[in-house]
């Protein structure tokens, strides 16, 4: 397996060991550990870690290693400012109708996210959920912003994760998933912002709701 793939490999596992709570907040991830679970190399085990860094899911402090992030009041707040603030620019400004090509990709992950979601598959339902975000932030056509979107969308993967965890959570996303589709296919710009919005602060909402309970 090419370093590369073996990277990623690594850094996916731990990334829904994290995204579906099996690592918490706070938990240390020592290396050794991980090198014998996902049977790999010490280099490999840094080198994932240095990803989901750059992700916002883990932290890393000198002589004190590598842990899952803990999020606090403030930085759900602020990491969900700047997210409303992209989104709404690249709502606002995304030509509708979609292109007929760029709406059929949304729709055939939107299908794949739904067969993964009757399913009971959390993971493939989280992977394709990944896939249609970065599907619908590319159809803004700004280069700049669809970056700073794809960055904000890891780095509230935290936040995100929660409606990741179970399958009514899931269903409800994927409904609101429709919602957007309806709204870019039927070229209603208001109900398309409306409703990109509500997807994206209802993460949070749920998020608040389910780590203070």
């Amino acid at each position: 397996m090419r370093a590369e793939s073996e990277r990623e490999r690594v850094a996916a596992a731990l990334e829904e060991d994290i995204v579906f709570g099996r690592l918490k907040p706070r938990e240390r991830l020592v290396e050794q550990d991980i090198m014998d679970r996902l049977d790999t190399r010490r280099h490999v085990v840094r080198t994932a870690l240095e990803i989901l860094e750059s992700k916002g899911l883990v932290e890393r402090r000198a002589n004190r290693g590598a842990a899952v992030r803990d999020l606090c009041q403030r930085d759900v707040d602020e990491l969900y400012f700047m997210r409303e603030l992209l989104h709404r620019a690249a709502a606002e400004q995304t030509p509708l109708p979609l292109p007929v090509t760029a709406l059929s990709q949304l729709e055939q992950i939107q299908a794949q996210h739904d067969a993964a979601v009757q399913a009971g598959n959390l993971s493939e339902a989280f992977r394709h959920n990944e896939r249609f975000h970065l599907a619908l932030n590319a159809a803004c056509g700004n280069r700049v912003l669809e970056e700073a979107l794809n960055i904000y969308n890891e780095r509230t993967n935290l936040v995100r994760s929660f409606a990741f965890r179970s399958l009514d959570s899931l269903q409800r996303s994927a409904d609101e998933h429709h919602r957007i589709l309806a709204a870019a296919a039927q070229s209603d710009q208001g109900a398309f912002v409306e409703a990109m919005l509500q997807h994206i602060l209802g993460a949070k909402d749920s998020y608040m709701r389910q780590s203070s309970g």
